[in-house]
């Protein structure tokens, strides 16, 4: 969870890591958009931009202590209330980790991140033969305030990559090219 807000010139702090073994499937959907600039029947420039990441996280189950944090709800005697006021979701930095070939891992920081309002869910009744069901979890990833990061993402693959690099930059959300290098051990 993000326990400080990142502001213009502020890094955003976070509490205690929390990891899951729990995904079944991700998916991503960005909301890249492209501007084009012609003139003379020639195009000059184009330019693109992305200001959010949507993800669908497919599980077995977030534990309800932490559903209840990443919706900013507080249970009283078990019980929880939605209502129709407006307010705003805690946000949270949310990471993955991926295998990949040779042994390689992947991992991916988004570091301002909130659950959104949309609701994906389905219940069944009881059948005999034993089935366990995945839940969908849809989150919503914007930029920093103090620098625009969306996500940052890491693949031991790459040439100056390693599985020693791979453990220090799933220790905490990464946010900034600055903290990674200082992370990696560089100067």
């Amino acid at each position: 969870m993000m326990t400080t807000p990142d502001n213009v010139g502020v890094e955003p702090v976070y509490s205690e890591i929390v990891r899951l073994p729990i995904a079944t499937k991700l998916g991503i959907k960005g909301n890249g958009s492209t501007l084009e600039k012609w003139a003379s029947s020639k195009m000059f420039r184009m330019v693109s931009r992305e200001t959010k990441h949507e993800i669908a996280l497919d599980h077995v189950g977030i534990p309800i202590e932490v559903m209840d944090e990443l919706k900013g709800l507080v249970a009283v005697n078990a019980a929880t209330f939605g209502t129709t006021q407006s307010r705003e979701y805690p946000f949270f930095a949310f990471g993955f980790i991926g295998n990949m070939e040779g042994g390689g891992k992947k991992a991916v920081w988004y570091p301002k991140t909130q659950l959104s309002n949309v609701i994906d869910e389905e219940y069944e009744t009881a059948e005999e033969e034993t089935k366990i069901n995945d839940v969908t979890a849809n989150l919503v990833s914007v930029g920093l305030k103090n620098n625009g990061v969306i996500y940052s993402s890491f693949d031991s693959n790459r040439t100056d990559g390693s599985l020693e690099l791979f453990e220090k930059f799933i220790k905490q959300p990464v946010y900034s090219e600055t903290q990674w290098t200082t992370l990696a051990g560089g100067e």
